[in-house]
């Protein structure tokens, strides 16, 4: 069966007309104007008002599906600022999955059809810019490591004992670059 020009702007305008309505959905507008209220995403839909209010994650869900930048934006939004959105006491297991993913550093699950090179990025985006979230570490030291790491908060410009190992290790990844025989590259 072949399509003819006229079946295929029929099928097109029948198409634009239910994208239409789904924009004038209040689901959608209300998700919509959060996102656009926080500067994480501008639009152009007619009637798209900024909102402070949280949205319920069932919403911003199904919006996704109408405006495929929201779904590249929710896993970022549920990790580093789900203050935006209303969430319900259990969460889907896709969403725990991907957000798990992304705290722990383990890798990243397609979150409902949006590969990871899509939604990764916005992960500096949203909350603190440019911040990947940290990832909880937890090391068993010795007395003496524990007075030592006090020692060198007190004599370095480092306030807490996270950012002296920090910079202990950025010390030591230096220092082994520069003695190492292999080449990085």
């Amino acid at each position: 069966m072949t399509l003819t020009q006229s079946d295929l702007k029929t099928r097109a305008r029948k198409r634009h007309q239910a994208l239409r309505r789904k924009h004038r959905d209040p689901r959608f507008r209300a998700v919509m104007g959060r996102f656009v209220e926080e500067g994480l995403l501008e639009t152009n839909i007619e009637g798209i008002v900024p909102r402070r209010r949280a949205v319920p994650l069932d919403d911003a869900l199904w919006a996704g599906t109408v405006e495929p930048r929201i779904m590249e934006l929710l896993p970022a939004v549920l990790v580093k600022k789900s203050t935006l959105l209303r969430l319900p006491k259990e969460l889907p297991e896709d969403v725990v999955e991907v957000m798990h993913a992304i705290r722990h550093g383990k890798p990243m699950p397609n979150f409902r059809g949006v590969p990871p090179e899509q939604y990764l990025p916005w992960v500096t985006q949203v909350g603190r810019k440019g911040r990947s979230p940290s990832v909880l570490k937890s090391f068993r030291f010795r007395h003496d490591d524990v007075l030592r790491l006090a020692r060198l908060r007190h004599s370095l410009p480092a306030r807490s004992d996270t950012a002296v190992i920090r910079m202990a290790l950025e010390l030591l990844e230096a220092s082994t670059a520069k003695n190492s025989p292999i080449d990085p590259s």
